[in-house]
């Protein structure tokens, strides 16, 4: 596999107060990245970086081959960067397929007969199509949450930013969840993945990065973060005797 991101040394500030400091890692091609970390740990902020919603004042971020350390969010999501959010932001006005129409039209660049088949496809994809006549406001969560991932996905991205789709929802909405990620997975499609329930990055996902005050703490396969003492003390609040 090659490496389809990599982050080099990445500060990132909300004016004076500084969020990330010295970040460094990389994800390949195919794999599902975790990222976690107590409140206020900078996971946000970290997606917020990537995505371009806030400039990098030191470091560069290096996308599919090409430096976006200072490209706006538009041109990152015509390289293949999608993004999602922890509260769903849909064309509340907007049916369901107007609104994943929407990514499609914006963010692929193709026909529009292209595009109204692509995004007929990624509704199947998402469970959706059966409600595409509903207007957004009107959806349950679990349903607002696939529309949030199904917007993204209408972009055609290369890498998918997943910022914590199972909040809020009940266990088996979260097994959904999970299984939708996974299918998104064996598509080949990146992922990088901010999630509060443990159970499922330490199931669903190839990696683990586990940040604290902006830094990065550990790195590494799941079962090594998650076992580690770094993750207790700092994560999970265990202290060593």
């Amino acid at each position: 596999m090659s490496t389809i991101l990599n982050v080099e040394n990445l500060h990132a500030a909300y004016g004076k107060f500084k969020v990330l400091q010295e970040l460094s890692f990389e994800v390949e091609e195919g794999q599902v990245l975790g990222v976690i970390g107590p409140n206020g740990a900078g996971k946000t902020t970290l997606m917020n970086t990537l995505s371009g919603l806030l400039i990098p004042y030191e470091g560069s971020i290096v996308f599919d081959g090409d430096d976006i350390t200072k490209q706006s969010p538009d041109k990152r999501c015509r390289r293949g960067l999608g993004r999602t959010y922890q509260v769903p932001r849909p064309f509340e006005g907007l049916t369901v397929f107007e609104n994943v129409l929407v990514g499609a039209a914006y963010g692929t660049g193709r026909s529009e007969r292209a595009t109204i088949a692509h995004t007929v496809e990624v509704l199947k994809s998402t469970a959706l199509y059966e409600k595409g006549d509903i207007v957004a406001g009107q959806l349950t969560l679990l349903d607002r949450k696939r529309l949030e991932i199904a917007r993204a996905l209408a972009t055609q991205p290369k890498l998918l930013l997943l910022d914590e789709v199972a909040a809020g929802l009940t266990d088996a909405e979260v097994h959904e969840v999970m299984e939708l990620v996974e299918y998104l997975k064996n598509t080949g499609i990146t992922i990088i993945w901010i999630e509060h329930v443990i159970k499922t990055m330490a199931e669903s996902t190839d990696k683990l990065l586990c940040l604290a005050t902006g830094m990065r703490l550990i790195y590494g396969d799941p079962a090594y973060v998650m076992g580690s003492k770094e993750v207790e003390e700092v994560y999970l609040g265990v202290e060593e005797d």
